[in-house]
């Protein structure tokens, strides 16, 4: 629906699937798979946020200016915020629905590695919560639209 009414308003839409979303979605004990990945050092966030990092770099040679990347829901947020704290250049904006408002809601709401997997990444709250990564971003625009129920 998002995507639609982006599409709508004249804007040009590049929509993917990172790892863990829509066709690359793992439908059978996706938690195994976040644990495989950590098992070789590397985390699912940082796979998310390098695909979408890579696609806005991808967006921005194409068509010679940053790219506005828009989410829906805490997921995808998430790794957003990272890649846009990665790729300066390539990103120009980004627009976050549904974000949280700190990586410690992860644990008030005893959230399940089996349905977020990306969300639990050793080490990152100890680091970084969602403020320090919206102050990587800035002062690039960031907008915050409504919380995620």
């Amino acid at each position: 629906a998002q995507a639609e009414a982006l599409v709508d308003d004249g804007h040009r839409v590049v929509a993917i699937d990172p790892f863990y979303f829509g066709e690359s979605r793992i439908s059978q004990r996706p938690a195994l798979f976040a644990l495989l990945v950590a098992g070789v050092g590397h985390r699912p966030l940082g796979i998310q946020a390098s695909q979408v990092a890579a696609a806005a770099r991808w967006q921005a040679e194409r068509s010679g200016q940053p790219v506005r990347l828009v989410t829906v829901g805490p997921r995808s947020s998430l790794f957003a915020l990272v890649a846009a704290a990665l790729e300066p250049d390539a990103i120009g904006q980004l627009e976050l629905d549904g974000s949280l408002t700190s990586l410690k809601e992860i644990i008030q709401g005893n959230w399940s590695v089996r349905d977020r997997p990306e969300m639990f990444c050793f080490g990152l709250l100890e680091a970084f919560d969602i403020p320090q990564l919206t102050d990587l971003v800035r002062p690039r625009p960031v907008a915050f639209g409504a919380p995620d129920q």
